[in-house]
């Protein structure tokens, strides 16, 4: 407890300081997230003009290390202390052990790490690579839509699936009207924030119906993860019959580059890797030509919204 106060503690004194970029992530997981900054002391780069939804501006540094060590007696520093310690709670909760939340820190760090590469890569000239399927590419032979100067984005899926790192995501699905019992698992607020200030989108698919956008808008805001908007930044494809997933990919792959996929099953990257049974999914994930794309673009992470809903037989409110 008392390691975690201070890891805290130093988390928002970073948060804080006026002459660095320090998104929460690294501070929690150890990792390399706005390491830089933080030891050149770097001035923080402004938020870019394509993002909807930016974080907010850090206040003022503390004028000593004195004032620093306090403050957790901040405003900001509380609400920061209060997300992260609900955001390892949750986690426990719902695995039975810390491990789940260190597992999911660690994701989103590499993911946050890849993320950087491509942004360095387009910020020296050279292009960055989607991972969007094109339109008739096959996993034997996959063209992926091009990035041109598209500004660069991360897709998310929100629907949680047996497959994912919760059996029982099946049962405890939500829906986002509000009444749900949801949290964001760790590292995934701290590393949007992250990704937000080296000026890549963050965008947010979901099977459930266009008629229930504001909930969700709702949901994620209220989470951390600030104002989707729906049809550009959050796609709900919901319908009857639902818009299929590679339809949705394409579409914001004509207006993003999008250099990573977020998913907690194989149908969160290509609807052509949910065919056929076990074996064949197995077979078209690891043995054909975009076997290499995991944990290179693609990423099969906890979804960053988990509901905390005690599973039932009842079927999924989705």
């Amino acid at each position: 407890m008392i390691r975690l106060r201070a890891l805290l503690t130093l988390g928002a004194a970073g948060l804080l300081c006026g002459g660095c970029v320090a998104a929460a992530i690294p501070i929690v997981a150890g990792g390399s997230i706005a390491g830089r900054q933080l030891l050149g002391g770097g001035a923080a780069e402004p938020a870019p003009a394509q993002v909807p939804a930016a974080a907010p501006t850090p206040a003022a540094a503390p004028a000593s290390g004195a004032a620093a060590a306090d403050t957790l007696a901040t405003p900001e520093a509380r609400a920061l202390a209060q997300r992260l310690s609900a955001s390892v709670a949750a986690a426990r909760d719902l695995s039975g052990s810390a491990e789940s939340a260190a597992r999911s820190l660690q994701a989103y760090q590499s993911l946050w790490a890849y993320v950087e590469r491509q942004v360095a890569a387009r910020a020296a000239g050279e292009g960055a690579r989607s991972v969007v399927l094109a339109g008739g590419a096959s996993l034997e032979a996959p063209r992926y839509v091009p990035c041109d100067a598209k500004p660069l984005a991360i897709l998310f899926d929100l629907d949680e699936q047996a497959e994912g790192g919760d059996p029982d995501a099946r049962w405890r699905r939500w829906i986002g009207d509000g009444s749900d019992a949801v949290v964001a698992v760790p590292g995934a607020v701290e590393g949007v924030d992250a990704l937000r200030r080296e000026g890549v989108q963050a965008l947010f698919v979901s099977g459930r119906w266009p008629r229930d956008a504001a909930g969700v808008v709702a949901v994620l805001d209220r989470l951390g993860f600030g104002r989707m908007e729906p049809g550009k930044t959050l796609l709900l494809r919901g319908g009857n019959p639902p818009v299929s997933a590679d339809q949705v990919r394409q579409t914001l792959a004509s207006s993003y580059c999008v250099v990573a996929i977020v998913g907690d099953a194989l149908g969160d990257f290509s609807d052509a890797l949910d065919q056929g049974d076990g074996t064949r999914r197995a077979a078209a994930a690891t043995e054909t030509m975009v076997a290499p794309l995991w944990g290179a673009g693609w990423f099969l992470l906890p979804n960053p919204v988990r509901s905390t809903a005690a599973p039932t037989t009842e079927s999924p409110k989705e």
